[in-house]
């Protein structure tokens, strides 16, 4: 049954790790969607280069464009971190997924893309891959979110998932945390202690990554929390400290949070924890009725489907 433990970022010292890594790999895997993050995500890689070299092996940007030609996201990152590997994720064919996109299916294509050209001769428990989201406010970004993550695999974790403090967190506050707490079942205990159970900034060894479920959009968190708890795995729940990004606008945090009760509930009943009767299905159609600042009455309707995928080991052999 899996276990976690609470850690604090600031007790990884990098002349602490460097010698811990005793051969591994550590790779860093950023996100990024046309050219919103260009700016932010330069100054991070900069910072990588400048206070990590050495113990970082490798950077990988996966990122997908909005346009048909090189995007400023892409030259600013090769102009800040040189050698930085860039996957285009509109261009890179993984042979059990289609043209689908959405933050896990381009997650899932950069491990894809790890397994198969960059182990260096290690096994997949010896490659530590560190996923961070591009958009994280600079003032917040440091070191820490690295030497943190890498550093409880590196300890013996299997996976290592970042909690924080945001101002805002509406999603984390009001859907994902009381969501956790809906069902109980000894391991989803687990689960209900993520502090911040939707963060992207996570890491694991690069065998628990291929172990796992991946799911094509805002499913991902949620999808491989529900597996890391489910699973024989050591969980270490990493404090990063003060964190901020983008705030989205409410019909984005409505579509996430249908995205994410639905991972869930697919989940629970995948693992036959709860069932479906009477022709009841998981719907991939978010709809609702409201009245707007006019006082008339509208219907929103969204078609929100999202592929879960194998896990990677059964593809890869």
């Amino acid at each position: 049954m899996a276990s976690i433990e609470y850690l604090e970022s600031s007790d990884f010292k990098i002349s602490e790790l460097a010698s811990l890594k005793a051969g591994r790999l550590v790779y860093v895997v950023f996100s990024t969607l046309g050219e919103r993050e260009a700016d932010i995500l330069g100054k991070k890689l900069v910072l990588i280069k400048n206070d990590l070299a050495g113990f970082v092996d490798g950077v990988f940007l996966s990122h997908r464009r909005r346009t048909g030609s090189k995007e400023s996201t892409e030259s600013r990152a090769e102009e800040s971190y040189p050698g930085i590997e860039i996957i285009l994720c509109g261009e890179t064919s993984v042979p059990d997924m289609g043209e689908e996109s959405g933050k896990g299916s381009d997650m899932r294509r950069a491990l894809y893309r790890i397994n198969t050209g960059f182990r260096r001769g290690r096994v997949p428990g010896d490659v530590v891959v560190v996923f961070l989201d591009a958009d994280v406010v600079t003032e917040y970004f440091g070191p820490h979110f690295i030497l943190g993550l890498a550093g409880g695999v590196l300890k013996g974790f299997d996976f290592a998932k970042a909690g924080f403090w945001r101002a805002m967190g509406r999603v984390k506050k009001f859907v994902s945390q009381p969501l956790n707490s809906v069902i109980e079942h000894p391991s989803l205990d687990i689960l209900r202690g993520f502090s911040y159970p939707l963060s992207g900034e996570c890491a694991g060894t690069l065998e628990f990554f291929n172990s796992v479920n991946f799911w094509q959009a805002y499913g991902i968190e949620t999808g491989i929390n529900v597996d890391s708890c489910m699973g024989d795995y050591r969980i270490a729940d990493v404090n990063l400290g003060l964190y901020d990004h983008e705030h989205r606008p409410e019909i984005d945090i409505q579509k996430m949070s249908f995205s994410i009760i639905r991972c869930f509930l697919v989940q629970m009943a995948d693992y036959g924890l709860i069932e479906f009767k009477n022709g009841a299905s998981v719907s991939d159609v978010f709809r609702a009725v409201y009245i707007d600042g006019d006082g008339s009455r509208k219907e929103m309707k969204f078609d929100l489907p999202e592929k879960k995928y194998t896990p990677l080991k059964k593809m890869l052999g």
